[in-house]
C-alpha cells in the first residue's frame, strides 16, 4: 500500500508529460502511487500514460467519461486514491527529487494536517528559472487572502487529519485549489509553510494564471461571492493581494 498518493488532472499534456512523469519516478521517496485522471485529453496524453503505466505499476490512468475540468478530474483521482498523504502536481510542474521524502518526514515530526513548501516558475522550455517563491509562514484566513506563494503543487495534505475533503466544483470562477484551501482553514485546519525549494511551476502562455488582470478580477469575485468578506473587508484584503502577486509577477519570472 503506497504512503503517498500524487494526484494529477490531465488534459492535452502530451509535451510536458513524460518530464513529469519522470520527476516523480525521480523521487528519493518510493513508496508512492500516482493517480492520473484525464479529463477527455485529444492529443496522446493518454498513450504516454498509459506507457508509463506499463513500465511502473505505481503508475494508474483514470479516465472521466468527459472533459469537467481540473476540479473533477483531482476529485476523481482523489476518489481512487490509497495513499495516507496526498499531493498535488499538474500535468506541466516538475518535482526536485527530495519533495516528497522532505515533506513526509516534516510533517510527520511535526504532527502537521497539512503542508506547503518553495517553487520556483520555470519558462515554458524550462531553460530559464526564475527567483524563490514562498508563501507565508501559516496559511489561515487572513494570509491565504493578502499573500501569494502557495501553489497547489507545493501542498501535501494527511488525510488520517483530514479526510474526505474534495475540490468545489465552482464554475465562475478560476481557483479551486484557493476554495478547497479556504474550506479547509474554515473548518479549522492551519496550513505550514515547509522552508524548502522543492518544486517547479511551468509558466504558460496558455494558462489560467497567465492573465494577470482576469486573475486580479476573479480575485474580487472570490473574496466578496465566496469568501463572502464585507466590501470593507474584501477591499483591504485585495489590495495586498494586486500589491503581492505584481510583485511576485516581477521578482520571480524567469530571466
Amino acid at each position: 500500500m503506497p504512503l503517498v498518493s500524487i494526484v494529477t488532472p490531465v488534459y492535452n499534456a502530451a509535451r510536458w508529460l513524460p518530464a513529469t512523469l519522470a520527476s516523480v519516478r525521480a523521487q528519493t521517496f518510493a513508496a508512492w502511487e500516482h493517480v492520473l485522471a484525464d479529463d477527455g485529453s485529444t492529443d496522446d496524453s493518454v498513450a504516454i500514460v498509459e506507457a508509463a503505466a506499463a513500465a511502473d505499476q505505481r503508475i494508474r490512468l483514470l479516465r472521466a467519461p468527459c472533459n469537467a475540468g481540473p476540479s473533477a478530474a483531482r476529485n476523481l483521482a482523489l476518489d481512487a486514491a490509497r495513499g495516507r498523504f496526498i499531493a498535488f502536481l499538474d500535468a506541466d510542474d516538475l518535482w526536485q527529487p527530495e519533495k516528497l521524502a522532505r515533506s513526509v518526514e516534516w510533517m510527520t515530526a511535526h504532527g502537521y494536517e497539512f503542508i506547503f513548501h518553495d517553487y520556483r516558475h520555470i519558462s515554458h522550455d524550462g531553460a530559464s528559472i526564475g527567483r524563490l517563491v514562498h508563501g507565508p509562514d501559516e496559511l489561515n484566513l487572513r494570509t491565504l487572502h493578502t499573500h501569494r506563494g502557495t501553489g497547489c503543487l507545493t501542498v501535501v495534505i494527511d488525510r488520517e487529519q483530514i479526510p474526505g475533503f474534495r475540490f468545489p466544483t465552482i464554475t465562475p470562477y478560476r481557483a479551486e485549489d484557493f476554495c478547497l484551501w479556504s474550506n479547509l482553514i474554515r473548518e479549522g485546519h492551519i496550513g505550514h509553510r515547509l522552508p524548502l525549494d522543492l518544486a517547479r511551476y511551468r509558466l504558460l502562455a496558455e494558462s489560467r494564471s497567465a492573465n494577470k488582470l482576469g486573475g486580479a478580477l476573479n480575485a474580487w469575485r472570490l473574496y466578496r461571492e465566496f469568501s463572502k468578506l464585507s466590501l470593507v473587508h474584501a477591499a483591504y484584503w485585495w489590495v495586498q493581494y494586486a500589491w503581492n502577486a505584481s510583485w511576485l509577477h516581477r521578482y520571480a519570472r524567469p530571466r
